[in-house]
């Protein structure tokens, strides 16, 4: 509850802000369909495909909101339901270079925790961006984060940070190319379920890719995604965390 009344403060001061400086919007819809949903380099979907949609309205003061969301099943046993993300920030541009901050509510619907952590996060972050390039990193502001529980079993991993690092460039008006770095870093150790002893305070997962755009409104895009031995030790289930190309074919409105 009181992750939810801070994401309702946070929209209240956004569209208080909007409506202040009666800025125009903009509004599109995105959908996709991709082979399997990997966030942060581990499937959400046991490697199966996933149906994903949302919108986006951003405001010409730079103020912006959407909302994502995405079926899953990897909340347990036969655990099936959906991922709701609700986003709301700020970005610009100064010299050239480009920024965004802003924070991000992960809402899973279906997930019965019990008596454990929740799997909602609410993470804030920060973004710099020079040409092809960028450098994001999301901290975690709720203490749930995505159900983790620490290796001496506190479930307050509050702080956790996620480094998103990448770059893209095109090929042609058509074709672009990108590569990615990100590093998950935890509050506090996680245990190590592969060796069965030890801990794990972060993992790092990695992709490359490519994108074709078939037209203004309809790519496709065929990435290679990977994670290190850290985090097939955290999950110990290597379904989720091999690597493997994940074709995802989008469509924007």
């Amino acid at each position: 509850m009181k992750k939810l009344v801070l994401v309702t403060a946070i929209a209240a001061c956004t569209f208080g802000a909007v409506s202040t400086a009666q800025a125009d919007v903009t509004t599109t819809a995105n959908a996709n369909i991709t082979t399997d949903y990997k966030f942060r380099g581990i499937s959400q979907t046991n490697a199966g495909p996933a149906f994903q949609g949302g919108f986006d309205a951003a405001f010409s003061n730079g103020f912006y909101v959407g909302n994502w969301n995405s079926n899953i099943n990897n909340l347990g046993a036969g655990s099936s339901g959906l991922e709701m993300d609700f986003y709301g920030g700020y970005a610009g541009e100064f010299s050239g270079i480009g920024y965004d901050v802003g924070a991000l509510y992960y809402f899973y619907e279906g997930y019965n925790q019990g008596t454990g952590p929740d799997a909602d996060t609410l993470e804030v972050y920060g973004k710099l961006s020079y040409a092809g390039a960028y450098a994001k990193l999301s901290v975690a502001a709720s203490d749930d984060y995505f159900a983790f529980t620490a290796a001496n079993g506190s479930t307050d991993q509050g702080g956790s940070t996620y480094l998103d690092l990448g770059y893209s460039f095109a090929l042609s008006e058509q074709l672009s190319l990108a590569a990615h770095y990100g590093l998950t870093t935890f509050d506090k150790d996680m245990a190590n379920l592969r060796a069965g002893t030890g801990t794990i305070d972060s993992y790092a997962d990695y992709s490359i890719g490519a994108t074709y755009a078939i037209s203004p409104k309809y790519s496709v895009t065929a990435a290679y995604i990977e994670t290190d031995d850290d985090a097939q030790a955290l999950i110990n289930n290597d379904d989720l965390t091999d690597g493997s190309l994940v074709v995802t074919f989008s469509a924007k409105f």
